[in-house]
């Protein structure tokens, strides 16, 4: 979808509209059952900002890390959880998975 000089791919959207809805949950402090929606706001603005700057990854792979990464928000806290998405991501690029 082209939203003037700006390509939006279905992820994006997806990405931005869940940032929206958790947003609003915590702004309205509606209650996210299980998760913690600070966290889950940053994994989903950190997992935006690297599917905004790498257009060319591939998601089938993308999306099992983000699918580990949000269950991991269950049991570890932000930092650790911060540092697996990245080291998790560099390796993936590393080893052309991604």
């Amino acid at each position: 979808m082209y939203l003037g000089p700006f390509y939006f791919d279905t992820k994006e959207i997806f990405l931005i509209l869940a940032a929206i809805l958790i947003g609003l949950a915590s702004y309205f402090s509606w209650p996210l059952y299980w998760f913690n929606p600070r966290v889950l706001l940053l994994l989903v603005i950190l997992m935006l900002i690297t599917k905004g700057l790498l257009p060319a990854i591939h998601n089938e792979s993308f999306f099992i890390l983000a699918l580990v990464t949000i269950f991991l928000s269950l049991y570890l806290p932000l930092f650790q959880l911060i540092l697996f998405y990245f080291i998790s991501f560099a390796l993936f690029r590393l080893l052309k998975v991604i």
